[in-house]
Order: structure tokens, then sequence, then C-alpha cells
């Protein structure tokens, strides 16, 4: 019999050589450049872009509406810059260039972040993406000769998607950023590897037009139902994401997430099980749910929120940002859920030496009050039924430290010239700061990070460089670590060299 991944690859294949003929655009922009990233987030802070812009995969459709809209006279110099940016990163899709990478490096990267690829020390991808009409199609195999998980040939980033008026019908293995942050975020990142799933989304952000007055409200949703294929103690768990953004005002924006497992190998995937997670009904003790060995919790949930306000102070645009997510359980206001772990952020934009760039700050804590008296942590991302929690193929989906763990960063993205961008930060990780792991001798249950306490200074730095049709990525990591155990300190450098060649 066929495995999923063959179905899937061949299903990818014929399509996109059905469409390469009429190859128009490539309808996302997905978690691999922070530049583009921070360039849209510019405009959509100074009130030019007007879409909800904190939810990746991202549609190209309203941005470059919007900045098609954009008169350059009403713009600063950094606003100009990043206007173009965008304009010709519209139009690298547009063309939708088959684009190879290579990646070499020392080590497997430890914390993956937006803007990262693959973070395997060695790899080599083929990215080739079609568009016609009412259809798209990605088709990116790769290949990682020492994988941390086992699987060398891969195809993640790839997906075929339909267009139904103003929904987007999709099922690929694409990676999701949820939230307003640079770092990392607690709710959903690129930190592991994504996974296949059949996602629906607006393809518009088209407003609501509050009654009787023009006050109107640009608003997106996405929502998606994947499959955890990897090694985990339920087989096959399913993971439902949901997340619902609007912008209320030019400066403003908010968002909801949700996330759960359910279903699985020997679970019920019926769907007054699936309309109980929808309604969060499914914690043990509560809502006549009754847990056992023989009927054991029916999923782990999260849920939370976050929001992004922008501002000027002395003629700097400035943004404040944060989220609060909080884990299923029975100490929430609404006994639904556990009291929400919080994530707060700055940032500003700034000539730094002359160069324009986006610098921030970030402070998370992932540790949360599990309502057990001996046992406060070991509870954010884990679950007592689904045991791997909220972990695929070893390596957490929110945050890239895992639980129980305090950080810190400071970091600048910068624009050196025409061609050239840097990015630079400095960390301070307080990881897995109450020294005990749910399963210290289990790689599948526990944390990814660590199982003991871990303090962690780092720097990092990644310069992106395009000449012609190619584009070269240095990235360097530079750690030093030390622990409340008995165990010497240790020091360690990682680098990494990407190459990408548009075709």
């Amino acid at each position: 019999m066929l495995s999923s991944n063959t179905i899937f690859a061949a299903l990818i294949l014929a399509v996109g050589m059905s469409l390469n003929t009429y190859s128009l655009a490539e309808p996302w922009i997905d978690t691999s450049d922070i530049y583009l990233k921070a360039n849209i987030q510019l405009l959509a802070d100074s009130g030019h872009i007007i879409t909800p812009v904190t939810t990746y995969p991202l549609m190209w459709h309203d941005i470059i509406r919007d900045i098609k809209n954009i008169d350059l006279d009403n713009l600063s110099s950094n606003q100009q810059s990043a206007y173009h940016y965008i304009k010709h990163q519209f139009k690298l899709a547009e063309q939708n260039q088959t684009r190879v990478k290579a990646k070499i490096g020392f080590e497997n990267k430890r914390f993956s972040t937006f803007g990262d690829h693959a973070s395997d020390k060695n790899s080599i991808s083929v990215h080739s993406s079609t568009m016609f009409k009412n259809f798209a199609a990605k088709f990116a195999p790769s290949y990682t000769n020492n994988p941390t998980d086992g699987e060398k040939k891969r195809l993640d980033g790839s997906y075929i998607a339909a267009f139904v008026g103003n929904w987007v019908v999709s099922l690929g293995r694409q990676d999701r950023w949820y939230g307003p942050t640079w770092d990392t975020s607690l709710s959903l990142t690129n930190n592991a590897r994504p996974i296949t799933a059949l996602a629906i989304s607006r393809k518009s952000a088209e407003p609501l037009i509050v009654p009787f007055t023009e006050f109107k409200i640009p608003w997106t949703v996405t929502s998606f139902m994947g499959k955890m294929d990897d090694n985990r103690v339920v087989k096959n768990t399913l993971l439902w994401g949901f997340r619902f953004n609007l912008k209320p005002f030019k400066n403003l924006e908010l968002g909801i997430t949700r996330l759960a497992q359910w279903g699985g190998d020997g679970r019920s995937h019926s769907l007054s099980i699936f309309s109980d997670v929808l309604l969060g009904k499914t914690n043990c003790g509560i809502d006549d749910v009754v847990c056992n060995e023989n009927s054991p919790n029916p999923a782990n949930q999260q849920a939370g929120y976050d929001f992004r306000y922008s501002f000027k102070l002395f003629s700097i645009p400035m943004s404040v940002y944060g989220q609060k997510f909080a884990e299923d359980g029975s100490e929430g206001t609404l006994q639904y859920f556990t009291k929400a772990q919080p994530q707060i952020g700055f940032d500003a934009n700034l000539a730094i030496f002359g160069k324009a760039s986006t610098v921030f700050i970030e402070i998370a804590d992932s540790l949360a009050d599990c309502g057990e008296r001996d046992n406060i942590g070991d509870c954010y991302y884990e679950h007592g039924s689904y045991a791997t929690g909220m972990r695929y193929n070893g390596r957490n989906i929110g945050s890239s430290y895992d639980n129980d763990a305090k950080t810190y960063v400071l970091g600048a993205i910068s624009q050196l010239g025409i061609d050239t961008r840097l990015t630079t930060k400095i960390r301070y990780l307080d990881l897995n700061y109450d020294n005990q792991d749910k399963a210290p001798e289990n790689p599948i249950i526990g944390n990814t990070v660590t199982s003991i306490a871990e303090q962690v200074w780092m720097v990092s730095s990644s310069v992106q460089h395009d000449y012609k049709n190619w584009r070269f990525t240095l990235a360097t990591d530079f750690s030093h670590s030390t622990f409340y155990n008995d165990i010497s300190n240790e020091s360690d450098f990682n680098a990494s060299l990407m190459v990408e060649y548009n075709m």
C-alpha cells in the first residue's frame, strides 16, 4: 500500500506539471523571510497596509492591493525602502521561478525562529510553485543527510490549493506562525517541521461594516486539521488549529488562537467529540466528562489572545505587543483553561549607524501553574492522555524553548544596503527553570530542549546578500550554558551557510 507521503507527492507533482505553463504568482508569504515580515509590519504599523498581518502563511492578495494604493510622496525614506522591498519580493513570487536551496552547517540549529529554514545542518531542496486561475500548487522536495527525526526525504513547504469565492482550501505541509512576535511565539511557530494538514482560509480580509456607520473592520480567519504522524504515545493524533484576526483601527490588531489535539489511533473521531472540542467541553471532571483508564481525556487544548498596538514617539514608529496563552484545565475563570502564560514585546523602527532597523525586545514565561501542589510546572505543552504533548518530530510546535522557560531577547533586523541585510540577537534563556522533567528518560515525552535547569547566554547573527539570481545567508550562534546540577559549564559555536539560486 502506498504511504500518505507518496500519495501526497504524486498529487503535488501532477498538479504542478499540469499548471506549469500557466504560472502567475505564489499566493502566500511563508515564514522564511524575516526581512519581508519586518517591511510589511512597518507599513502596517504606519497605516499604509490595512489588512491583518500577524498570521502566516499570509496572503499576497491584500498586501499587494494595499501596496498599489500607497502614494510614495507620503512615505519616509525607511518606508519607501520597505515599499520597494515588498514590491520586489512580490515580483519574484509573480515570476514563479524554480528555486534551489542548499545548506551546510557545523551542527543542527537548536532554536528555530521566524526566517529560519530547516533546523538540520545539511540539506538541499527544490521549490517550484505555480498558479492558474483558481488553483495553485507548490512542489518542494528536499533531502537531509543526517536528520534528527530519521526522515531524509521530505516535502515540507509543498501544497495544493483551490480558490472558491473569498476562500482558499489547501492541502499541504506549510509552516505556520500565529502572533505578532519576532523571535518565538507561545502558540504556533515554525520551530517544528510542518505537519500535513487540510486548511481553509479567507483570501481577502474584506471588512465588516458596522451597521448604521461607515466604520470598517478588516478581518480574516483560518483553520486547519492535520495529522501528527511521527513517533508519539498516541499515534496519528489529529491537530486542529484556528486563528481569527481583526484590525478595528489602523494601529491596533487583535488575534484569537485555539489549538486542540484529539483523535488518533484507538481514540474516537466522532463529530460529537469534535463538537465538544469546539465548545471546550473536554476536561476531566467538568461538564460530565469522566476520565479513567478505559476512557482517557478526549482532547488536549490550548487557547489565547494577542494584540499589537503601534504609535509614534518623537516621530519614531513604535509598537507594543503581546499574548496570553493557556493550557486546558480547571483553574481558569471559565473553568476550561489554566492561568494563561504571558509574552510581551516592544519594537521600534530606528536608524542604527544610518541603517534602517527594526529593534525589538521580547519577554516570555512558559511555566504554568498546573494546580497541583507538588508539581507546579511540567504541564505547559504537556498532557496526561496525549502524553507527547504539543510536539512533533522531537520539537515543540509552539515556543522554541519549550515549557518552564523564562526568555529575554533583544534583536535588530537591519537593512545594510539595497542587497544586504543583517539580523542580530542577544538572548538570555532560563530553560526548564523548575529543574524537573515529566519523563527525563523518555525521548518522546517531556521537555524537548533540556531535562534539567539550564541558563543560556546566546549571541546570534545572520547576514543575507543578494547577487543577481543568487542569495547567500551566513548565520552564526555562540552560546554559553550553566547548570544547577553538578555539570560543567558549556560553550558552543555553530555556523551555517545557505545558498539559493532562482532558475
